[in-house]
């Protein structure tokens, strides 16, 4: 999510489901907006991710995140998934609170190279986690620098994630072969990063998620 692009509705300090106290904005967009948060329970209190999307049926992003991090539940490059719920007019989901995107490393020291061991460490771990949601059945749609992010713990900072599932999609499938529909959708991704496929608005596969 971009946070120049649109103000949150919700403001630090807000609690949701008289639970999760919203601590900082890490991001804002069109539809919604993920904050820092804490999560109060009598087991304690520990920081979580809360992202909070308009109650839009015809846009039902969220959910697509709820169905993919379940169905990857257990996979070290996929945040733990912890509820899902409504809050007002806002659907929220809250997960495992993770760490900085690639731009994000990239920026914060400039000029900044990779070295050849952490561009190939990303590399690996990019592949596998790519690997993972299509043997899922998903096919992601908005593969970006900005969609991988590391860690946010001692355990967690050498291990990339794969994130933001809003454009997720089950695979279209019949005998191996991608099953375009009858009528060309619209664009879906990101234009600098999409592949021919999707700027011709045609069904998205797994070789979609690889190449521009």
């Amino acid at each position: 999510m971009n946070t120049s692009t649109s103000r949150s509705t919700f403001q630090v300090g807000d609690v949701i489901k008289d639970s999760y106290t919203l601590a900082k904005l890490i991001g804002a967009g069109t539809f919604g907006s993920i904050f820092c948060s804490f999560y109060r329970s009598e087991n304690g209190t520990r920081l979580v991710a809360v992202k909070l999307e308009r109650n839009i049926e015809q846009y039902p992003m969220l959910y697509n995140e709820v169905v993919v991090l379940k169905a990857l539940t257990g996979n070290k490059h996929f945040a733990r998934f912890y509820q899902y719920g409504t809050h007002k007019d806002y659907k929220f989901i809250a997960m495992e609170l993770l760490g900085s995107n690639m731009i994000d490393l990239v920026n914060r020291k400039r000029p900044y190279k990779f070295s050849l061991h952490s561009v190939l460490k990303f590399g690996i771990q990019a592949i596998e986690s790519l690997q993972a949601l299509h043997q899922a059945g998903f096919v992601h749609r908005d593969i970006k620098p900005g969609n991988f992010v590391i860690g946010n713990s001692r355990s967690t900072t050498g291990t990339f994630f794969l994130i933001d599932f809003g454009l997720c999609k089950r695979l279209n499938i019949k005998d191996g072969v991608v099953v375009n529909p009858v009528k060309k959708g619209n664009f879906r991704g990101t234009m600098m990063y999409a592949s021919l496929n999707a700027h011709y608005k045609n069904e998205l596969g797994r070789n979609d998620d690889l190449m521009r």
